[in-house]
């Protein structure tokens, strides 16, 4: 396959990194979060040695859609109001750009594989045929395992009138590392659950339940006896089982074949569950559009029933898990409910924030690091954008913004412990979209915040949250006042990062001595001559 600009060699010099954050995973599994170019987070991470350590490789990468995707603003609260939306990302190519763009990162990807490992590379109708090519252009068309159709979507609206049929399939190539060695693979299983009159339709029944019947195949005489004497030996036309000790046969008095019965389980009064097989046509995992609870109002999001399966089917517990294009956070998300270690990429900050919020735990933990297992967020390469060590606002869009957000903190001491309480939070971008959407003012900044998150002993270089408030669904507010115990670090600087709908951040530090004297005001420290990224913090008693 040829393509303008073709070379299939990649060389990157390893970036700068700086770890930004750290926190609690969910499950105690941790990982990374590279938060820049997934090339250059990748050639970083084989720089760290990790060559031959991902078990599994799952990537969901741009499709050459021609799309600039968006996602929703929405306030939080019964209403969750649609105030705008903001871009996340162009998937839009030069002629070569998109084929040359995915053999860098599948080179790289190559190189981080285990032996036993395998790839699996998610696409839609558009590339998908390139891009199997390339992969058995890298890999070798010996290492092709299968490629998955998993229906997406059920075709509705104005789908349904497509001329050449919907599209409502996605494709998932699957490619081992190498053609010599067996990768780990679990065959899955699926389960279908029936009425009784759905298993009425399909099976017979005796008195132990329903039923179906396979030939006995090879059998010994003395396993037909044994299955025999247990109930499990079928005679068809309404005949009688016949055990015949002197000939050594077990036979059917009415002619036909005899079966060995294979028993439907039955869960609660009237419903019964099959076990099936899974091939490689998935039409038994919903999409997004199916199960909206599961909606983090990220775009291309896919869904944790499908990463399950494929993160159960490649790996086991304690592998690890790499993702290169995280997006919604996913795949991070179901490696760490099962036990898998996890690395995952993204240029888009937005991303990143997501992906941690899935897999922080949301309890008050350790104090100074004892956390043995934790999740860590680093800056690859420096891209100008600020990091958790720079106090100030990051990740704010729209033309016309002017100003950086404002918070009021109040930080006081209290036996056992800290109070942290957010009195209020101002975001001008927010403020711009509710007008421009014709929404008047909120009453309470919290329909403003995603997230909130509170590292009590904060020393100006990662950002450690030990307290992540980040409520489920879109009706969930964050609470505002917030009480964490005292530990080593008591008389630290608090810093207090607030998540806006829109995306933006803010950071508030508490110095020290302004939680002694709390008539003081104060600017976050650090800010220097960058007013545009100014975030006014008014602490009062």
């Amino acid at each position: 396959m040829q393509w303008l600009g073709k070379r299939l060699s990649v060389e990157v010099t390893p970036p700068s990194a700086r770890m930004i954050e750290r926190f609690a995973t969910t499950h105690g599994q941790g990982g990374l979060l590279l938060h820049g170019d997934n090339r250059e987070s990748l050639a970083w991470l084989l720089a760290q040695g990790n060559a031959g350590k991902a078990q599994l490789v799952y990537i969901d990468p741009p499709y050459d859609s021609g799309v600039a995707w968006t996602s929703r603003v929405r306030l939080r609260g019964k209403a969750a109001t649609v105030i705008g939306e903001r871009a996340e990302y162009t998937d839009t190519w030069p002629p070569g750009g998109y084929l040359q763009f995915m053999a860098e990162r599948l080179l790289l990807l190559r190189e981080l594989m285990a032996a036993n490992a395998t790839l699996w590379l998610h696409c839609d109708y558009r590339r998908q045929s390139h891009l199997h090519l390339l992969l058995e252009e890298i890999f070798g068309p010996e290492c092709f395992l299968n490629t998955i159709a998993w229906r997406s979507q059920t075709a509705r609206g104005a789908k349904v009138h497509a001329h050449y049929f919907p599209h409502s399939t996605h494709y998932i190539h699957i490619f081992r590392r190498s053609a010599d060695t067996a990768p780990v693979w679990n065959p899955p299983r699926r389960e279908i659950v029936l009425s009784r009159a759905e298993a009425a339709a399909q099976f017979m029944e005796d008195e132990a339940g329903f039923f179906r019947t396979s030939h006995p195949g090879s059998y010994s005489f003395e396993k037909l006896v044994e299955l025999h004497t247990a109930g499990r030996i079928y005679a068809p036309h309404g005949g009688t089982v016949i055990v015949d000790k002197a000939e050594r046969r077990v036979y059917a008095s009415n002619g036909g074949n005899i079966g060995v019965k294979y028993y439907v389980e039955k869960r609660g009064r009237n419903r019964f569950v099959v076990t099936r097989s899974v091939d490689n046509l998935w039409d038994d995992i919903p999409g997004l559009g199916t199960i909206p609870s599961e909606d983090v109002n990220y775009p291309t999001q896919k869904t944790t029933g499908l990463l399950r399966r494929i993160i159960e089917t490649g790996t086991n517990p304690g592998d690890l898990v790499l993702d290169a294009f995280v997006g919604s956070g996913t795949t991070l998300a179901v490696a760490e409910e099962l036990g898998r270690r996890w690395i995952g990429c993204d240029d888009n900050w937005r991303a990143v924030r997501t992906s941690g919020l899935r897999v922080t735990d949301d309890r008050v933990t350790g104090w100074q690091g004892e956390v043995v297992t934790e999740g860590t967020i680093w800056q690859i390469g420096d891209d100008g954008m600020m990091g958790a060590g720079d106090d100030g606002a990051r990740g704010w869009q729209g033309e016309g913004v002017t100003g950086g957000p404002e918070a009021e903190v109040s930080v006081t001491r209290e036996p056992g412990g800290l109070r942290v309480e957010i009195r209020a939070f101002r975001s001008p971008a927010v403020e711009q979209l509710l007008a421009q959407a014709g929404v008047e003012r909120l009453e309470d900044w919290r329909a403003t915040v995603q997230a909130v998150l509170i590292d009590p002993a904060y020393d100006g270089q990662i950002f450690q949250a030990r307290l992540v408030d980040a409520p489920k669904g879109k009706s969930a507010l964050v609470k505002g006042l917030y009480h964490l115990p005292v530990g080593d670090g008591a008389g630290e600087p608090v810093a207090v990062r607030l998540v806006d709908v829109a995306g933006g951040e803010l950071l508030a530090v508490v110095g020290g001595d302004a939680i002694i004297n709390l008539s003081q005001q104060m600017l976050p420290a650090g800010h220097g001559p960058r007013p545009e990224h100014c975030g006014l913090l008014i602490i009062r008693p």
